[in-house]
């Protein structure tokens, strides 16, 4: 039993500090009622009321999701929504005072994998789409983070009805900087790139079917377990 636990021990420790191996495993998400929640959520705290972020993920969406807004993030109660909408549009919800804000329509194609960032640099608001600038919006209102978990994959929406996002997922990432304010050429998807000081939190989703918990590679550490209708599988 004693060598059981120490073998437990000695092999979590050595996956929180590795590097995912280059699986290329991705989340799949049914659209329904799949989602991993974030509990411990230092990383998001840390940009409270930031004017410069950056938001992004690879996707491979079925449809538009649940309720027409299927969650990439999003925490609960709090109004911080990063999703994809209705006409295959990206959607972005700084705060509950900045109401919904949307790229134009057709920034997604379904079944297909796409790089989707969301940045701000205290004046605008742009969509990119595989490193192209798709549209933008001027606002002036900070990022709102409150203490409540995160959810990666769903979320509830203001009808206290879930949110799925209704596809494949990878490579999400959080940023206290505005990485991008013009055309750029997207990090290469399943390809771990070590966190720069900016990076908040980074979720590759690849560390293996030997394992139910997803790891944050930045110093915050966040993680959420693999459980119920989610899964991890080979990237289609």
């Amino acid at each position: 039993m004693i060598l059981r636990v120490l073998f437990i021990l000695i092999s979590s420790t050595a996956l929180l500090f590795s590097q995912p191996r280059s699986w290329n495993y991705c989340l799949d998400l049914d659209g329904k009622t799949a989602g991993g929640k974030i509990e411990h959520i230092d990383g998001l705290q840390s940009i409270k009321g930031a004017r410069e972020y950056t938001f992004e993920a690879w996707v491979r969406p079925r449809t538009q999701g649940g309720g027409g807004r299927g969650r990439i993030l999003d925490q609960e109660k709090s109004g911080l929504t990063f999703y994809l909408s209705d006409d295959a549009r990206i959607g972005f919800r700084p705060s509950r005072d900045a109401g919904w804000q949307l790229s134009e329509k057709g920034a997604v194609t379904y079944w297909k994998w796409q790089h989707v960032a969301v940045t701000y640099d205290g004046k605008s608001l742009r969509f990119f789409v595989d490193g192209n600038l798709f549209s933008a919006t001027v606002i002036d209102v900070p990022l709102t983070v409150t203490r409540k978990p995160v959810w990666i994959g769903n979320g509830i929406g203001d009808d206290d009805k879930p949110r799925g996002f209704d596809g494949w997922l990878d490579d999400v990432r959080v940023s206290s900087t505005c990485r991008w304010t013009s055309n750029f050429v997207p990090p290469v998807r399943g390809k771990y790139a070590a966190a720069d000081e900016a990076t908040v939190l980074y979720l590759t989703f690849d560390e293996g079917p030997a394992y139910d918990i997803v790891l944050d590679y930045t110093p915050y550490n966040a993680e959420f377990r693999v459980q119920g209708t989610l899964k991890r599988v080979k990237s289609p």
